[in-house]
């Protein structure tokens, strides 16, 4: 009984030493125009300067510029509130040029080098970036851009509209994210969360509806992204709802992805690029759903070869050139107990999935186990002799590659590739084979059914194989 006695005495002394400031009591004015950047600065300031506490943003609109986020603070936003970014640049602090994209360096809350920051927001309280005023701007800023930082958290949190990307951590460790909503179709380039070089990152029943890739994980810098897990999340994206990439130059490993779902991701629902010399191993991605997408799986070992030493836009012209790094390696990888319902682009017609390597480099190591695609039919594409252009250091997106020889599953430079109990349906007339298999060794297909038109000879196309072993493989012949 003492014991426990002296244990709550201890717990109560801690929390009576935890620091809680009102920013009115800083002078923050509730208004739609006049700037409170001052005013929540000085208590974030004064809550980090006690050691630690929690800056209380109160019910009423607020607007601020830049806020330095510092470590031991918690930023919490009551009850119907509002915090919008400022609609004016001069009003965002000039901070280091991003590695990536530098006209998105500025932004409203920035944090380096810092640790223990908590940001709780509100089922009826919204952090907005008001991201449609920077649409003709030369510079856009993100809302939250967090770099070199340790155990952050954001909690029940509403972020929305930012003038480019929404959320980016960089170089970042132990990141908690749950009951968290980000909605960012304001402008262009509107990522959702984005992370470079980050480890051990927890992503757990959160909501992004945004209008570029969803959730990112980037690899720009030496530090490898790994150990991330994801779960019960639902996402809407415009390109990506999960990516690993574009930026690819030292890798991603120990990803786990389940329990998700994945919806109006016109231009392909998972991408995972590794053209910088990245190594993508030991992810796991499971129990998805997808609907309304363009295309549900894109995996790219490519040749662009970039290092990213400095600041760089995204380059986009047919005839790039590799730009020095080696090829890195995509392999162990595994995707299971996965639904969708494609709905693909028209023109060109890109709806189906896609693994590409290059010669002598293979993907390697690639499971698809429990798979169910209902693909929409496109016709008669006569498309049986068309070559698929290697486009080895292009920028890697799939709609670049054009129309598939195929409708449902395209494999190109693969070793060690697994399918089992798979279903690929069509709901409309196409005379393309469900699967080809192009420079594709030591692979297993088991349990394999698939529409095919009455028009067409072969289900699955094989070119340049070696050891592959079918067994229960089955067409379903289509009459339309």
């Amino acid at each position: 009984m003492k014991k426990i006695f002296i244990i709550l005495l201890i717990s109560n002394a801690v929390i009576a030493q935890e620091k809680i400031v009102n920013i009115l009591d800083y002078g923050a004015k509730k208004s739609h125009t006049v700037l409170s950047t001052k005013a929540i600065q000085s208590a974030i300031n004064d809550c980090a300067k006690s050691g630690g506490g929690v800056v209380v943003v109160p019910k009423g609109t607020y607007v601020t510029g830049t806020l330095f986020l510092k470590s031991n603070v918690t930023f919490k936003m009551e009850a119907n509130t509002e915090l919008f970014g400022s609609s004016d640049l001069k009003d965002y602090a000039t901070v280091p040029l991003g590695t990536e994209e530098p006209h998105f360096s500025k932004c409203l809350f920035y944090a380096k080098n810092q640790s223990n920051i908590k940001i709780i927001g509100h089922p009826r309280s919204e952090i907005n970036g008001k991201g449609y005023m920077f649409k003709h701007s030369k510079e856009r800023p993100k809302l939250f851009r967090i770099e070199n930082c340790n155990n952050i958290e954001f909690d029940n949190a509403i972020i929305k509209n930012s003038g480019s990307w929404c959320v980016y951590f960089k170089e970042c460790n132990n990141v908690n994210i749950h009951h968290t909503s980000v909605y960012n179709k304001e402008n262009r380039n509107n990522d959702g969360m984005n992370f470079d070089g980050c480890s051990n990152v927890r992503i757990t029943d959160c909501n992004l509806q945004v209008e570029d890739d969803a959730i990112c994980l980037k690899s720009s810098v030496d530090k490898i992204c790994e150990n991330f897990y994801v779960e019960n999340c639902t996402v809407s994206s415009y390109w990506a709802s999960l990516k690993f990439g574009t930026a690819s130059k030292t890798g991603f490993r120990n990803i786990t992805v389940k329990n998700c779902q994945f919806f109006d991701s016109r231009h392909g629902a998972i991408k995972l690029l590794a053209v910088d010399g990245a190594v993508i191993e030991n992810v796991e991605i499971s129990d998805i759903k997808m609907y309304n997408c363009g295309g549900p799986i894109f995996v790219r070992l490519g040749n662009r070869g970039r290092d990213y030493s400095k600041s760089i836009k995204q380059v986009y012209k047919t005839d790039a050139k590799p730009e020095g790094r080696p090829v890195g390696k995509i392999r162990n990888i595994t995707f299971k107990n996965i639904e969708a319902r494609l709905t693909g682009r028209i023109d060109p017609p890109t709806e189906g999935l896609m693994f590409t390597g290059l010669p002598g480099h293979y993907i390697e190591n690639i499971t698809l186990e429990n798979i169910y695609f209902s693909y929409t039919g496109f016709g008669d594409l006569n498309l049986e002799d068309r070559v698929v252009p290697e486009d080895e250091a292009r920028y890697p997106e799939q709609l670049f590659f054009g129309t598939l020889p195929s409708y449902g599953m395209y494999f190109r430079h693969v070793k060690g590739l697994n399918l089992k109990n798979v279903n690929l349906g069509l709901r409309n007339l196409d005379n393309r084979p469900a699967i080809v298999l192009d420079d594709v060794y030591n692979s297993n297909l088991k349990n394999i059914d698939y529409d095919l038109s009455s028009k067409v000879k072969l289900g699955i196309i094989k070119k340049h194989t070696k050891n592959i072993n079918s067994k229960n493989v089955n067409s379903n012949i289509k009459r339309w």
